[in-house]
């Protein structure tokens, strides 16, 4: 019997071409889509999953703070006996590092503890990583780096030089971790080498207890329990900060600590000064909407198309019930052809995968393989693809003809009138409200993108070259800056030329600054620092609104420029000339000028309070504004000068506004990957449309010829096939606009600057939407309609 359901089934499939064509064709395009969401959507969730040790693995953070102080390692170890192991990470930065062979490269790491390497699993491939790290001056590479830095040579023992600064020695090398993992990096340095950095520039920093220098891990025995560590850590504080402030500040620091959990550091964080960019849980649940919606939508295809195919087949199941065919037969015949037509959908799903996949990375930046989709997760989702749809998409076109008598399924010749019609037209109708919240999506997360290129940010970001400062290339610039920027302003293509410690967009220093004048010795909080020199206003074109530039002509060595927030901040009514101390660093200065609040972050975040101070040899960078139109020959002479002011110096360097344009990599990311699911959705609603407008044609051909007999105009026959389309489609978007502004609205809650939800954003989605479903329906009727009446009316 089996044998016999499935060669029926696969002659009905073959009989009825362009009805399994439809349907195999649309349901393959949902089920790719489902498998490429699933594979971003299980990748995103499998974050710091690969390291054995991930769920008693947790980092120690505050309400707005992701770093932690540098005794507060050993003093949780020593506080709490069920933490057996602890480590930090320090920022290392971007460093231009060269080889004694003269080779130079950028690489990206941290300081850290030898401990890092059981607790994230880090496996020496040459070497030992763990003694590695306990040595001053020793350095961990990563194996792709060490590839490119050495090729097939042995590393261990080589010398590298940080910045033409600071000389390390390679110890060990490490397998290449994992992409889904924050912890991302080219090198390792030990922990002893940063302290004695650190000491050798700001004596007794290592020990202080206030400053924010890394992050913090703790790794707890198998026994210990996260919640007693979280009740106990207002204790813990009010001993660890004894001595450091006053007991009610204390108990309000202690109150804003906590820990959290490993696996939560990618799409739960977004803290101040986090280690690297981390994903949203907020996309995880878009991507999760978006591949639910796709494939409601190919299941309505499949159970719309279906359900016409059956019902041509009502002489069939009358038949068969005369025979003696039982219920449960006749629904597992059907069930059967739903299965086939699934399995045949799959298939092309999978060779639309291994087609698309190149394209895909592209559009997420991704790196998935094409044997990704047969990982244990990916495959358990295909399954229940095919199950849920066959089981879904097949059950009620079987129940529905299975249920007729007999005698009505003889009798029947066009679609009967029973609730089936109304399911099927309440189907598009649902189809199409996905379709027009999709569109209407797509369309407001785009004004969205486009108010984040197009919104002024109180700066020109524009042909700015920003150029990494280091070793004598940094020495010879400090030496005598006007050497520089005379050679570079000799190219009328250059502007202007500036100096900076962090580049607009970057995590910025956060320091106690106040005034010297604070008699009640007031708390005024945290400030954003960036150190420049006297040109750097003018590079972006940041305007004044009190006082002056920095000079140096006036001798401005201790001098600060603060904008507006910060001035309200402060609470200084009169800003120019007042003195400030920065108790940070115990520097002191005069106030010379106010400047505009500008947005030296991302849109994300409301604009903060800032201070300027002057002090070109605490910088890092170089900003280069450039003319545009020949930018490609002014690299090149920027490049000669460089080489001519400092030999052997990597010229590194990007653009200020593509610097930008990553803080909205999420968002740039989520709006590419939500078109192209809309464009699919799309195309599986007209799918839908083609099938369902062939059957219903094929129904009234009769009824065609006569009208055109009696006279009907083609444009009047195309309005009578279309009609109904168009209302089910008009209905279907009236539904999905509160739906599209709802979640619309709570994702624009996510930035401090944001669009108003413009009024003919559903205007125009529900436009498109009536375009394509008209161009579907002519499309599919112009051939019935051009058909000769004569051979309608004799059609059977």
């Amino acid at each position: 019997m089996i044998r016999n359901y499935i060669k029926i089934a696969w002659r009905n499939i073959l009989r009825y071409k362009s009805n399994t064509a439809f349907n195999v064709l649309g349901l393959s395009l949902g089920i790719v889509c489902t498998l490429f969401l699933t594979l971003y959507i299980t990748n995103e969730l499998s974050y710091d999953k690969s390291f054995s040790k991930h769920d008693r693995i947790y980092r120690m953070v505050y309400t707005e703070w992701s770093k932690t102080a540098p005794p507060l390692a050993d003093a949780l170890q020593h506080y709490f006996p069920e933490i057996e192991a602890t480590t930090r990470f320090a920022q290392a930065g971007t460093n231009v590092v060269r080889t004694t062979n003269n080779a130079q490269m950028e690489m990206s790491g941290f300081y850290t503890d030898s401990s890092t390497t059981k607790m994230f699993d880090l496996k020496s491939i040459a070497g030992n990583a763990f003694e590695a790290l306990k040595e001053p001056s020793a350095v961990v590479l990563t194996k792709s780096t060490a590839k490119k830095l050495f090729g097939n040579k042995n590393p261990l023992g080589e010398k590298l030089v940080f910045q033409d600064e600071e000389t390390m020695w390679v110890r060990a090398v490490i397998d290449d971790l994992p992409q889904n993992t924050h912890l991302q990096f080219d090198f390792l340095a030990s922990m002893p080498t940063f302290y004695t950095i650190v000491e050798k520039a700001y004596s007794g920093w290592t020990q202080s207890k206030g400053w924010m220098f890394g992050w913090t891990y703790i790794q707890l025995n198998r026994k210990a329990s996260i919640n007693r560590i979280n009740r106990e850590l207002i204790p813990f504080y009010t001993t660890y900060l004894k001595g450091e402030a006053s007991d009610e500040q204390i108990k309000e620091f202690a109150a804003t600590a906590r820990t959290q959990p490993l696996t939560d550091i990618h799409l739960k964080s977004d803290l101040i000064q986090e280690m690297s960019a981390n994903g949203s849980m907020t996309y995880i649940y878009v991507f999760m909407a978006v591949e639910a919606l796709i494939l409601i939508m190919a299941c309505i295809n499949f159970i719309n198309l279906f359900t016409t195919q059956t019902l041509r087949r009502l002489k069939e199941v009358g038949v068969r019930k005369i025979i003696g065919a039982k219920r449960s037969q006749l629904i597992f015949q059907f069930l059967m052809e739903a299965f086939l037509l699934t399995l045949i959908a799959s298939l092309f799903a999978l060779a639309f995968y291994k087609l698309l996949l190149p394209f895909y990375n592209r559009l997420t930046d991704g790196n998935y393989s094409v044997m990704a989709i047969f990982d244990k997760e990916n495959l358990i989702v295909l399954f229940a693809i095919i199950f849920i749809v066959t089981l879904v998409s097949g059950l009620f076109p079987s129940l529905f003809a299975s249920s007729f008598l007999p005698v009505k399924a003889l009798k029947a010749i066009k679609t009967p009138n029973t609730i089936a019609v109304y399911i099927r037209k309440a189907l598009v109708i649902f189809q199409f409200m996905i379709a027009g919240l999709l569109i209407t999506s797509t369309l407001l997360i785009y004004q969205q993108m486009q108010y984040f290129q197009h919104k002024k940010l109180g700066f020109d970001k524009n042909q700015i070259v920003v150029a990494t400062l280091y070793g004598d290339f940094k020495k010879n610039v400090e030496t005598d800056p006007t050497i520089l920027q005379q050679e570079f302003l000799s190219n009328p293509n250059v502007l202007s030329v500036a100096r900076t410690s962090n580049i607009i967009g970057d995590p910025l220093s956060v320091e106690f600054i106040a005034p010297s004048n604070n008699p009640e010795n007031k708390d005024f909080g945290t400030l954003k620092v960036i150190r420049v020199d006297e040109n750097f206003l003018n590079a972006l074109n940041i305007p004044l609104k009190q006082g002056r530039n920095f000079s140096n002509a006036r001798n401005d060595s201790n001098a600060f420029i603060l904008n507006e927030q910060a001035v309200a901040r402060l609470e200084l009514k009169d800003p120019i000339h007042q003195s400030l101390t920065n108790h940070t660093i115990e520097r002191q200065g005069n106030i010379v000028g106010v400047i505009k609040d500008f947005n030296f972050e991302s849109l994300h975040h409301k604009i903060e309070p800032l201070v300027l101070e002057y002090a070109p040899k605490n910088t890092g960078s170089l900003l280069i504004k450039i003319r545009g139109g020949s930018i490609e020959k002014t690299l090149s002479f920027l490049k000669k000068k460089v080489q001519e002011v400092s030999p052997n110096t990597l010229f590194s360097y990007t653009f200020l506004d593509e610097k930008i344009n990553t803080l909205y990599k999420k968002e740039h990311n989520m709006s590419s990957i939500v078109l192209v699911f809309t464009v699919l959705g799309i195309v599986i609603s007209c799918l839908g449309l083609l099938g369902l407008i062939g059957y219903s044609t094929e129904m009234r051909t009769k009824e065609i010829g006569i009208r055109k007999i009696i006279g009907a105009s083609i444009q009047q026959l195309l309005a009578l096939l279309s009609k109904d389309t168009i209302l089910l489609v008009i209905a279907g978007n009236l539904l999905a606009w509160p739906t599209a502004w709802f979640f619309i609205q709570k994702w624009l809650e996510y930035f401090a600057y944001k669009i108003a939800i413009p009024w003919w954003a559903f205007l125009l989605s529900i436009l498109l939407t009536l375009v394509i479903a008209i161009f579907t329906v002519i499309w599919q009727c112009l051939k019935t309609v051009y058909t000769n009446p004569v051979d309608s009316l004799r059609n059977e």
